[in-house]
């Protein structure tokens, strides 16, 4: 399920955090707890799991979208100020058909105010679009809305190392996650998981110089950590359904804290 939410602000300045993703994750399971608790328990507390314990959200969102010279960086700071009165966000989830009606009317008329210690925004819930289902093929060209992270665990100190498109290694475990996200949702609805040919997946990034975003998760908290992603196009070449996992859920690492949203370009 892919919706786009319009969002309208007051108007005021109002300066934003560059560090917006984590606050506004916060938002998104507040309005799923007021409207369900019961499913944002699930998704906060336990998601999607494999047979190992590792568990999944889902979902993920976009960066939010502006309208041209709709928001302008404030020299020196990690800020921006917002000049528009009105912004976009697209969320997507894997979720059976019974539930996508319901979970996007709980975004309906919603307020949100989003931001840090530091500087907030106040904006309003004005539309909610149901987007149309995107139908890959086994050969597809991709944009990430949000950055993509995929990292690896250092041997030392068992730290992240956060890989760009390029790396050894990156292709390898872009797919590893997105296939294990697959049979996530897979044992979720009683299935077997199926078993994925890894010489036939294929990922090659269509952008020269992809671009680098480090995003604080927890600002000003004692459990603040830096993520560090890359918006990029790229060309995929797997089965539909496992693209379709990938659209529907995020790809790489960290979706519900909005990394990995792509659109089909």
């Amino acid at each position: 399920m892919r919706i786009k939410i319009t969002f309208k602000l007051p108007g005021m300045r109002q300066v934003l955090p560059l560090n917006y993703q984590y606050p506004l994750s916060a938002w998104i399971y507040k309005v799923l707890e007021k409207g369900d608790s019961q499913f944002s328990a699930f998704l906060h507390e336990a998601g999607y799991q494999l047979e190992n314990q590792k568990t999944f959200k889902l979902f993920t969102f976009s960066n939010l979208l502006f309208p041209p010279k709709g928001f302008r960086i404030l020299k020196g700071t990690d800020r921006m100020e917002i000049i528009s009165h009105e912004l976009s966000l697209i969320i997507t989830f894997m979720l059976p058909d019974a539930l996508q009606n319901f979970v996007a009317g709980l975004f309906s008329d919603q307020h949100a105010e989003i931001g840090d210690k530091v500087s907030r925004v106040k904006m309003q819930v004005a539309n909610i679009e149901m987007l149309p289902e995107p139908t890959p093929k086994s050969t597809m060209r991709i944009r990430a809305l949000s950055p993509v992270v995929v990292a690896r665990q250092t041997e030392a100190d068992k730290q992240e190392q956060y890989l760009k498109p390029g790396d050894e290694d990156y292709g390898r475990l872009f797919f590893k996650n997105l296939c294990d996200k697959h049979h996530a949702w897979q044992g979720q609805a009683g299935q077997q998981p199926t078993d994925f040919d890894s010489t036939a997946l294929k990922f090659h990034c269509l952008t020269q110089n992809p671009k680098s975003r480090l995003q604080t998760i927890k600002a000003f908290t004692r459990d603040e950590v830096k993520v560090r992603g890359y918006l990029f196009d790229f060309e995929i070449t797997a089965p539909p359904e496992l693209i379709s996992t990938g659209l529907g859920s995020g790809f790489g690492a960290m979706n519900a804290l909005g990394f990995g949203c792509g659109e089909i370009v």
